[in-house]
């Protein structure tokens, strides 16, 4: 089953490390064209639609920003459900259950088909959005409820409830992210149409998830604990928030079970404290806990959550080397640096990765030159990444460069960019879609003896790579963008360096290439290497053309 996912935020992403059949699209789903385009090229079975604003750094910046928030939470399913129809393709819609307040008519909690009492701006455009596509045959609704995971992040509600100072104390239902992927595979598996309640039978107070998040993750952490309706009187929230529990006899119907939240709950919170302990292993060297903190009650299995660690698309971003070809200009800046057209040339190869859905990159550079790059990039925060730099003191190829990687990496997959190679397509439906192995780029270009040359055969395999040939087999450039899993790392460390001194990175793609994991995509839309007066200048034509258009 191929599955397209609309929307690269917190679930979308998640779901799409989840599920080795799943890529995600960038296109905005209010933009048919754009989203047509991205169906007709990755041919899915089934759609879902993770997409939509929730604000930040909350709901209430929907509050003044209602034509934003209508757009996408509106008018987006709507285009994304008119498209998937004509084309016949089922629809998963992931709606919210912060659209009923208060006690349900039934002590059990709301149904899926009660009508709902929205009251805040995001709450309503929710709300409406189910009205009109329940009524629309081969669509889903999976509405779910203050997300858990074990993984950290902003959308995170344990992140949430542990970073502020004052919390309610409520009861609510909720939606524990590892059941919520089961429940939504089989939904799509079954092509379920409706609306469906996805939260964790039982009722969770925030009392409830603090408490274990003080067993095993901080046992220092406080927080003073207000009345609900202290939120609004004290400015602390612009509107009330959705408070109510849920009931999901639709789920029930179906057969697909989520577990009760007790156990749900507690499972998810050894996971998180274990994915926080290693995560402060590794970046300071000491585990969270300090001597003679009191300890969680049970320990937590590593081995068991290490299998359960997703897997995330690191970045690699390669600016070294001394720019010799595009000299005098290199003599006092990094050639990475350099404009191409209105910008630097680092900030193109930056957004192919950001494109791609990758937000955790490193960029490897040389001495003399870093902290130029740390003043026009810094953390990353302002371009919606987290961005790490590695020194590389001397030259010693790609390859080489990419072996400093390796603790970065961390076991992950990622995606390698030479820092002068600059495209103009997306290629996030062919990052998103990798599974293991390695895979390569190549583009027909007239000069193929300055490159790694590929040779192509007519199925699109790869039959050998030849670096910077005198007589290449094709006009098929290897480009500077590779994809590796893990491995690539122990196959850096078997290569000899080149007649040129260098750890090449065709000897490396030779070797996946040896073992037939590698496969090769063509590039069909602009790329250039920028590395030369001639390419570079061509860059910047092609970019001041297409603004000009």
């Amino acid at each position: 089953m191929k599955i397209l996912i609309f929307g690269k935020g917190f679930v979308g992403s998640r779901m799409a490390d989840a599920w080795p059949d799943a890529a995600i699209s960038t296109a905005r789903i209010d933009d048919k064209e754009a989203v047509i385009k991205d169906i007709n090229e990755f041919h899915p079975d089934v759609v879902v639609n993770a997409a939509g604003k929730t604000g930040t750094p909350n709901v209430d910046w929907c509050e003044t920003h209602q034509t934003e928030t209508t757009r996408s939470n509106v008018i987006g399913p709507l285009v994304l459900a008119e498209a998937c129809a004509e084309r016949g393709i089922y629809l998963l819609h992931l709606a919210s259950g912060c659209i009923f307040y208060g006690p349900s008519p039934d002590p059990a909690g709301w149904r899926e088909d009660d009508f709902a009492n929205p009251s805040a701006f995001y709450s309503r455009t929710k709300y409406a959005t189910d009205l009109l596509l329940s009524r629309m045959p081969n669509i889903g609704i999976a509405r779910l409820r203050m997300p858990i995971d074990h993984i950290p992040s902003s959308r995170n509600l344990i992140d949430k409830l542990a970073g502020y100072s004052k919390v309610i104390d409520v009861a609510n239902s909720v939606t524990v992210v590892e059941d919520l992927l089961s429940a939504c595979r089989q939904l799509l598996e079954k092509r379920a149409a409706g609306i469906f309640h996805v939260v964790n039978p039982g009722v969770m107070r925030h009392r409830d998830l603090l408490a274990l998040y003080r067993e095993y993750v901080d046992p220092n952490h406080s927080c003073e604990w207000i009345m609900d309706q202290e939120l609004v009187t004290s400015g602390l929230a612009k509107k009330q928030r959705s408070n109510c529990i849920l009931q999901s006899p639709r789920l029930e119907t179906l057969g697909i079970r989520l577990r009760p939240i007790e156990e749900a709950l507690r499972d998810t919170m050894q996971k998180y404290a274990a994915h926080t302990s290693r995560k402060t292993a590794t970046s300071i060297g000491t585990p969270f806990m300090t001597p003679g903190s009191p300890g969680p009650k049970e320990q937590p299995q590593p081995f068991h959550f290490l299998k359960q660690k997703p897997h995330e698309m690191r970045g690699v971003i390669l600016a070294g080397g001394k720019g010799t070809r595009l000299a005098p200009l290199t003599h006092s800046t990094n050639k990475h640096l350099l404009p191409v057209f209105n910008k630097q040339m680092i900030l193109y190869p930056l957004q192919t990765l950001l494109d791609a859905g990758i937000r955790q990159i490193m960029l490897v550079t040389g001495p003399d030159f870093a902290g130029q790059f740390m003043n026009l990039l810094g953390s990353g925060a302002n371009l919606g990444c987290r961005l790490t730099y590695r020194i590389q003191d001397e030259a010693g190829g790609i390859a080489h460069a990419l072996a400093m990687a390796e603790n970065f990496v961390d076991g992950n997959p990622c995606t390698v960019i030479l820092g002068d190679n600059i495209f103009d397509e997306n290629l996030l439906p062919h990052i998103s879609s990798f599974q293991n192995g390695a895979m390569a780029f190549y583009k027909l270009v007239d000069d193929p003896q300055r490159f790694g040359v590929m040779e192509i055969d007519n199925w699109g395999n790869v039959l050998s790579i030849e670096e910077k040939p005198k007589q290449p087999k094709s006009n098929f450039a290897q480009v500077g963008l590779y994809v590796y899993e893990p491995s690539v790392f122990e196959i850096i460390k078997t290569i000899k360096p080149s007649g040129r001194g260098e750890l090449e990175i065709t000897d490396v793609n030779n070797a996946f290439l040896t073992q037939h994991k590698l496969i090769a995509k063509p590039i069909r839309g602009f790329w250039s290497d920028a590395g030369t007066f001639p390419s570079l200048k061509r860059a910047s034509e092609y970019f001041a053309t297409k603004q000009q258009r």
